[in-house]
C-alpha cells in the first residue's frame, strides 16, 4: 500500500479565510421598481414593477394603506406625505414563490403656505398675510383666482370678524391673538388644470423662540459607541426637521449612523476633538435654531485577550501570504 501524503492546499485555504473575513456576497435581487422622472405632489406619475420570472406572474402593490394590481402603478400624490413606502409583490402561481420589492419615494411638492412679505416676524395684535404660493405657476398666472381652503392644526379654519380672504387665496389676519399660533397649509388645485386637490408645505406661526440642545457625552472613547439627540422644542417633522452639520469635519469611525434627531458614532482615533451641529428649521416659514456641542475622543488600550486575538488573526495571514509567494 503506498503511503500518501496530503498537501494542503494553500492558495483554498487563503481564499477561504478571506471570504470567511470578508463576507460572502448577497444574493440580487431579480425584481425592481422604476419610474421616469421626480414624483411631485398634484402630479401623476407611472412606477412599473419589472422582474425576471415568466410573463404569467401576478404583480400587487401595496402603498398607503391600498392595494392596486397590475405591473404597473399611476399615483397622483396629494402632498400629505413627504415619503412614501412602495411594496410590489411579485407571485409566480405556477411554483407558489413570491417575492416583495420595496421603494422609498421622497414626493416634491411646490405648494407652500408663506407668509407675506416674506421678511415679516409674527408679532402679537398686528396684522399678517399668509399667502398660499404655487412655484407651477408662471409669472402672468400669480393672480389668476383659484379655490383655496387653509387648515390650521389639521382642522379647516374658521374666520373670525378681523380676518379674511383675500383674493380668495390668502389668509390675512387684522390684530394676531395668541391663539392663532399654530401650523397652517393650504389646499388647492395645482396650475396644470388637473382636478386633484394638494395639500401644501406647511408654515409654522409662532410667537415663541425655538429651544435647540444636543444630549450625549463630552468624552468618548474609540471603539465605543457613543449617542447624541437633539432635543428640540418644535415639533419634531411637523413643525421643524432636523438637520446634522459637521462644520470642522466629518466624524472618522468604522461607525456613524444618523436618524432624524439621533447620532450614533463609534470614533477611532485618540486624542482628537469632534463638533457636532444641530440644526432645526422650518424651511417653508424660514425659521431656524441651532446648537452646538464638542466632544473629545480618548483612546481604550486594548485587554490582553483582545491584542493576543488579532496579533494571532494577523500571524495567520501574513504566514499564508508568504506561503503564496513561495509556492
Amino acid at each position: 500500500m503506498r503511503d500518501i501524503t496530503m498537501t494542503p492546499d494553500w492558495k483554498n485555504l487563503y481564499c477561504v479565510l478571506l471570504v470567511a473575513l470578508m463576507g460572502a456576497p448577497g444574493l440580487e435581487a431579480r425584481e425592481q421598481i422604476t419610474w421616469a422622472a421626480k414624483v411631485t405632489a398634484g402630479f401623476s406619475t407611472t412606477f412599473t414593477c419589472s422582474s425576471s420570472c415568466l410573463p404569467n406572474c401576478i404583480y400587487t402593490w401595496s402603498f398607503l394603506g391600498r392595494t392596486v394590481n397590475g405591473s404597473k402603478l399611476i399615483w397622483t400624490p396629494d402632498g400629505l406625505d413627504n415619503t412614501v413606502e412602495l411594496q410590489c409583490n411579485v407571485l409566480n402561481p405556477e411554483t407558489g414563490d413570491s417575492r416583495t420589492v420595496t421603494s422609498i419615494v421622497e414626493v416634491k411638492n411646490q405648494l407652500s403656505a408663506q407668509i407675506s412679505p416674506p421678511n415679516t416676524v409674527p408679532t402679537l395684535s398686528q396684522s399678517l398675510d399668509l399667502v398660499c404660493d404655487d412655484a407651477t405657476l408662471s409669472s402672468h398666472q400669480v393672480n389668476q383666482v383659484k379655490q383655496v381652503v387653509w387648515y390650521k392644526d389639521g382642522q379647516k379654519v374658521t374666520l373670525r370678524e378681523d380676518m379674511h380672504l383675500l383674493q380668495n387665496t390668502s389668509l390675512h389676519f387684522d390684530s394676531l391673538l395668541p391663539s392663532d399660533a399654530g401650523f397652517y397649509q393650504c389646499e388647492t388645485n395645482v396650475a396644470t388644470g388637473q382636478h386633484t386637490r394638494v395639500f401644501s408645505l406647511g408654515y409654522l406661526l409662532s410667537f415663541d423662540r425655538w429651544n435647540v440642545s444636543i444630549v450625549g457625552p463630552d468624552t468618548v472613547f474609540t471603539g465605543r459607541q457613543s449617542k447624541f439627540i437633539c432635543l428640540t422644542s418644535c415639533t419634531l417633522n411637523v413643525d421643524c426637521t432636523v438637520i446634522w452639520h459637521f462644520r470642522w469635519g466629518f466624524p472618522i469611525g468604522p461607525y456613524l449612523s444618523i436618524h432624524e434627531n439621533e447620532l450614533k458614532w463609534t470614533p477611532s482615533i485618540p486624542g482628537t476633538f469632534q463638533n457636532f451641529s444641530c440644526v432645526a428649521e422650518n424651511a417653508a416659514a424660514g425659521r431656524s435654531a441651532e446648537a452646538t456641542k464638542m466632544v473629545e475622543v480618548k483612546g481604550i488600550p486594548l485587554s490582553g485577550s483582545e491584542a493576543v486575538q488579532l496579533s494571532g488573526l494577523f500571524a495567520v495571514i501574513l504566514n499564508l501570504g508568504l506561503l503564496m509567494l513561495f509556492d
